[in-house]
């Protein structure tokens, strides 16, 4: 089974990476694409299948717009785990997750794919998305065991040497266009912010020519205007094509990133930022950081600087083992 799931994501390595992204730029799909299946060798599948339990016969998975790359991670497993697997694919953008499953069918591993709502009786659902939409999915399945995923956000911690930092921040933001919960939102400094902003200004600009941002939804054109008009304001802005570096307070972090905005707070301590998240620190995914000792309370996952929309299995996803969060 692991053999002819690495023989199915050969095949989805072959395909023109954009038309799959939902909108990215080519270069940024093909990277994009790229590290995901990196992730993916045997040797980590077969380490996450050594996970003890009794493993369901069939599992939907629902996948979410956004980064278009993340069911292929949970099917890679599922399939490599001998289960049948569903994917009820975003209706918006469902070619990733068609192109998934056709991939896989072709190795003879029992995986479809389509965008209808009703869900059935699988033996387990994982699913993304918003915290209301993984309530209905609960709701649905009633005798199903769920691994269920709603809001969450990431932040990064920088504590020295700014203009690494900086390099290895603009590569987080610049995959996928700054979207998915592993983003950073927001970089907190204990340093200098406009020092460390500068260095960011001239690190994005630099992942714009080298990745460019893709298309992104008119609707978010308002609280980008919003956020750069309060930084302006309050305290100051560098922006340039597809990017924006707001300097502002703490007080006016904000817990939902935008594309390529990476807004820079000065912090001093770790009580500080455990305070100032403190609202939603249920809601924290993974941080960013070159200190150890700042990783906010209630972070579930802890990785370098660079390496925050790269995720290696085996691993627990948002605290919960993968395989594991759905054993028997």
């Amino acid at each position: 089974m692991v053999d002819r799931v690495i023989a199915a994501l050969k095949q989805l390595r072959a395909l023109d990476a954009a038309p799959l992204s939902q909108g990215l730029h080519p270069r940024n799909a093909r990277l994009c694409l790229d590290a995901a299946l990196d992730a993916i060798t045997a040797s980590a599948l077969r380490a996450e299948l050594s996970t003890k339990g009794s493993r369901p016969d069939s599992v939907t998975v629902v996948a979410a717009a956004g980064v278009f790359t993340s069911p292929i991670e949970w099917v890679a497993i599922l399939a490599a785990a001998g289960c049948r697997v569903h994917i009820k694919a975003p209706t918006e953008a469902p070619t990733l997750c068609l192109a998934l499953a056709k991939a896989m069918q072709a190795q003879g591993l029992a995986v479809t794919a389509d965008t209808k709502r009703a869900l059935g009786t699988p033996d387990a659902v994982v699913g993304f998305g918003s915290d209301a939409s993984m309530a209905t999915i609960r709701d649905a399945t009633p005798g199903s065991r769920h691994s269920l995923y709603g809001h969450r956000f990431s932040i990064a911690v920088v504590t020295c040497d700014p203009k690494a930092a900086a390099q290895a921040l603009a590569r987080d933001a610049a995959m996928y266009d700054t979207r998915g919960c592993m983003a950073p939102t927001a970089v907190l400094t204990t340093g200098d912010p406009k020092v460390l902003a500068a260095h960011l200004a001239q690190a994005m600009a630099d992942a714009q020519q080298a990745i460019p941002r893709g298309q992104v939804d008119p609707a978010l054109g308002p609280e980008w205007r919003r956020r750069v008009g309060l930084a302006r304001i309050r305290g100051m802005c560098l922006e340039g094509e597809g990017w924006a570096v707001p300097v502002l307070d703490a007080s006016d972090f904000q817990p939902v990133a935008l594309p390529r905005m990476l807004p820079v707070h000065g912090i001093q301590s770790a009580p500080e930022i455990d305070a100032l998240l403190a609202p939603w620190h249920q809601q924290l995914s993974t941080c960013g950081t070159d200190d150890a000792q700042l990783t906010p309370r209630g972070t579930l996952r802890r990785v370098a600087l660079g390496q925050m929309q790269a995720p290696a299995l085996p691993r627990d996803h948002d605290g919960r083992p993968m395989l594991g969060s759905i054993l028997g």
